[in-house]
């Protein structure tokens, strides 16, 4: 089960009630706490639902305006770009029979988040102008090239840390795949 804590304008359009959720992640569960937001992509009436992983930061865009309609393309977006960037097989699957099993809709809670979710927005928004058409814009790449986003690291003072470098600390990423 996953907690999508989405933003008020996102649950206003999705027509949701946000539970009041709180929990501890489970041990064995990586994936379990994502932040949701609507992104313009420049073309008029076409929208991203962008969600981002607490605490990484790892970013999956869905096309649509409401958290039910994303939903199953989120889990496929997500498994496919666990996938290309060569995380382990078995986390892989344990995590993506995890998320499958539900939902809970949350209100936002981490100011930190929330901040960062501002840079890439506009970062995303800045990069879907570059498409002709809302479908010529390569998603894909956008998620891969945001594993490199640069963020702030509480544990290490006046340090930042790549998001990828956040699976690569937990030992997720196949190393001998991603230097080839």
């Amino acid at each position: 089960m996953i907690i999508v804590h989405a933003v008020q304008k996102l649950l206003n359009i999705s027509r949701l009630k946000a539970v009041l959720f709180l929990s501890k992640p489970s041990p064995q569960q990586e994936l379990r706490s994502w932040y949701a937001k609507l992104i313009s992509t420049s073309f008029r009436g076409k929208l991203f639902v962008m969600y981002v992983h607490e605490p990484s930061l790892m970013l999956v865009l869905t096309k649509g305006k409401t958290i039910s309609n994303t939903l199953p393309e989120f889990y496929d977006r997500l498994e496919a770009l666990l996938k290309r960037n060569h995380f382990k097989t078995d986390f892989i699957g344990r995590e993506m029979k995890l998320i499958r099993e539900g939902h809970v809709i949350s209100k936002t809670n981490n100011k930190s988040v929330l901040a960062n979710m501002i840079s890439i927005t506009l970062n995303i928004e800045c990069s879907c102008t570059r498409f002709e058409s809302y479908d010529a814009i390569d998603a894909d790449s956008i998620e891969d090239s945001h594993l490199d986003w640069l963020s702030y690291d509480p544990s290490k003072p006046y340090k930042f840390k790549r998001t990828i470098d956040y699976w690569k600390d937990r030992g997720l990423i196949n190393e001998y795949e991603t230097e080839k």
